[in-house]
C-alpha cells in the first residue's frame, strides 16, 4: 500500500548531516518552522512545556531488520530498538517547548538534522504518556556482566620540573606530559589537549574493530588522522570540534564499512562524554 505523507514543516538545527546529530538529542536548541497554512493548528500549544515531535528521516538509507544498540551487545530485531535504519524511516522525540513565535517553536532536545521535514506534533501529557508500570523490555534482561554499573580508570601524575610531568598507570608505560608549545610547554610532551584529541579518535577505532568482529568483517588496514580546533570563547580557550578522518582498506562493501564507521562513532563512550561536535570524513577503499 502507498501511503501519502504530508510535512507540516521544517527543522532548523545546527546539526547539518546525520553524523553530526547527537543519539537521542542534548541541550541544544532547534527551531520548528510550520508552514503558514497550519499556523491556526498551533492554537494553545505554548500552554504545554512538552511536545511529541514526529519526523521524517529524509537522509537515512536502508535498513536492518536486526541491530544491535549502544545498550547491549545482543542484537534485536529493529522494531524494538530506537534506530534510525527503519524500513519506513520515522522519526521521533519529546522536546521541550522553550518559546513559541507565531510559527516557529524553539524546543530543546531535539536529535534531527538541518531541513528535517516535520510530520506532526502533539502535546506531552504526563498522565498518559508517562506510564508508571512499563518495563524496558530487554534492556531490563540484559546479561548483567555486560554494563557495570561505575568503570573506574585510575592515573597518576608526578610533577617533575618546569611544566613537565609523568603520567603513569597500572602496568602500562609512563608517559612524559605537560603544555602544549601555544603555553610554554615543549613540543616533545604529550598535552592535555593532544591526549583528548587522540583519546576520541582511538575511542572511535576501537569500537569500530569491535563491531567488525562481532559482525565477523575483515579490513586490510586501518589508519586516521585527527584535528582538534580550539578558540577562545569568552574569556577561556575551548574546543570547539574534532575532525577524524579515517583511511580503511578493505575488501568488503565499503558502504557497509562505512556504515560500521559511523555507528563505532556514534557508540564511542569518550565522544559522548564531550560536548564537542565530533566530524567523520572517512575514505573507504577497496583491495
Amino acid at each position: 500500500m502507498d501511503i501519502k505523507i504530508k510535512s507540516i514543516g521544517i527543522i532548523h538545527s545546527r546539526y547539518k548531516t546525520r553524523e553530526e546529530a547527537p543519539r537521542q538529542g542534548k541541550e541544544e536548541i532547534s527551531e520548528v518552522e510550520i508552514l503558514d497554512k497550519y499556523i491556526e493548528g498551533l492554537k494553545d500549544v505554548e500552554s504545554f512545556s512538552h511536545l511529541h515531535i514526529f519526523y521524517f528521516l529524509h537522509k537515512s538509507e536502508g535498513y536492518l531488520l536486526s541491530t544491535t544498540t549502544p545498550h547491549d551487545i545482543e542484537e534485536h530485531g529493529v522494531f524494538a530498538t530506537r534506530s534510525p535504519n527503519r524500513p519506513t524511516p520515522l522519526g521521533y522525540a519529546v522536546v521541550e517547548l522553550v518559546e513559541r513565535k507565531n510559527n516557529i517553536l524553539k524546543v530543546r532536545g531535539l536529535d534531527a538534522i538541518e531541513g528535517t521535514p516535520v510530520i506532526d506534533i502533539k502535546p506531552y501529557f504526563p498522565e498518559i504518556d508517562a506510564r508508571p508500570f512499563a518495563n524496558d523490555g530487554w534492556k531490563g534482561k540484559r546479561k548483567t556482566g555486560f554494563t557495570p554499573r561505575v568503570y573506574e580508570y585510575r592515573t597518576e601524575t608526578e610533577w617533575k620540573a618546569g611544566k613537565e610531568a609523568i603520567l603513569r598507570s597500572a602496568q602500562k608505560t609512563d608517559v612524559c606530559v605537560g603544555c602544549p608549545p601555544e603555553f610554554g610547554g615543549k613540543p616533545v610532551y604529550w598535552s592535555p589537549e593532544h591526549l583528548l584529541i587522540a583519546s576520541v579518535e582511538i575511542c572511535i577505532m576501537t569500537t569500530f574493530l569491535d563491531l567488525l568482529s562481532k559482525k565477523k568483517c575483515c579490513i586490510s588496514s586501518y589508519k586516521s588522522k585527527a584535528v582538534g580546533k580550539a578558540q577562545l570563547s569568552g574569556r577561556i580557550f575551548k574546543f570547539t570540534n574534532i575532525e577524524i578522518k579515517p583511511i580503511i582498506v578493505t575488501d568488503e562493501n565499503t558502504d557497509k564499512i562505512k556504515e560500521f564507521l559511523y555507528k563505532a562513532a556514534d557508540k564511542c563512550m569518550v565522544s559522548n562524554t564531550l560536548n564537542i561536535e565530533v566530524v567523520l570524513k572517512p575514505e573507504i577503499m577497496k583491495v
